[in-house]
Order: C-alpha cells, then structure tokens, then sequence
C-alpha cells in the first residue's frame, strides 16, 4: 500500500493542472478519464539506459498527445530497478491512440530486452485534485471522473 501512495498524490498534484489547462484550450474530452498504473521491474545493468528512454517519451506523449494528461514515473528508494509509472489519459481512445504513437512504439522496442517484468493496473479514480501556481494566486482544482 505504501508503495502505492506515493504515485497517486503525484497523480492529485498533477492531473487537474493539465485537465484544467487543456479544458480551457477548448481542445479536450475529459469523460471518462482514465487512470493507470505500471509496476516494473528493470535490468540492473540496463537501469540508467531504460530511465533515460522511458524520460524521452513520457515528455514526448506529454507534449505532443493532447489525450495524455500526465505521466509520472518513480523508483522504489531501496530498489531502483523497481519502477512505477502513474498514466492519466482524457479517455480510452486517448488511450489507445497514445500506445499507437511513434513515440511509444519506439520506446517499447528500445526498451523490449530491458523490462524483466510488467504488471498494468487498471484504476478507477474517485477524486483528483491539485493546486495549479499558474496564477499568482494558488488555485485548487479538482476533476471528478466519470463512468
């Protein structure tokens, strides 16, 4: 359960900041949202060449995907060949277009011999909630996913 806490506060500081901006560009399908999480176990050996790789295309699909809210990604302080990774997405199909991408593809094939486990949590968010700093005044925002 520890393990798990920490991603989802990333998770309530971040997805309501990129909902919220994308919301307001007039450029975004927020219903249903949906919410993953990646438990990953990396080559020892292969560590600092996978978190590299894996950095390039989360701030890739980040910028490019308007469907992709946020990705998070952090190593277990005691073993940091144990990754995990937080996936916010507008929607399914943002989704789905998102593990379709170029960006993706690559990183999954660069990635392919480094990864000696991965397990996908599906995920059904209750609340979300940030603070977005965009305004000179701190704003709480919060998105309330729906089925």
């Amino acid at each position: 359960m520890k393990l798990l806490l920490a991603p989802l506060t990333a998770l309530s500081l971040a997805i309501c900041i990129a909902s919220a901006t994308a919301r307001e560009q007039g450029n975004l399908d927020l219903g249903p949202a949906m919410v993953r999480m990646a438990e990953l176990e990396i080559e020892p050996a292969q560590l600092d060449a996978y978190k590299a790789i894996l950095a390039a295309e989360q701030a890739t699909s980040v910028r490019l995907e308007p469907g992709v809210l946020m990705l998070h990604s952090v190593s277990i302080a005691d073993d940091p060949t144990k990754i995990r990774l937080l996936e916010v997405y507008a929607n399914k199909s943002a989704y789905e277009s998102h593990v379709r991408s170029p960006h993706f593809l690559k990183y999954k094939a660069l990635t392919a011999n480094m990864v000696r486990s991965l397990r996908l949590i599906d995920t059904d968010p209750i609340l979300l909630c940030s603070k977005t700093m965009a305004t000179r005044v701190p704003q709480a925002v919060c998105l309330s996913p729906t089925k």
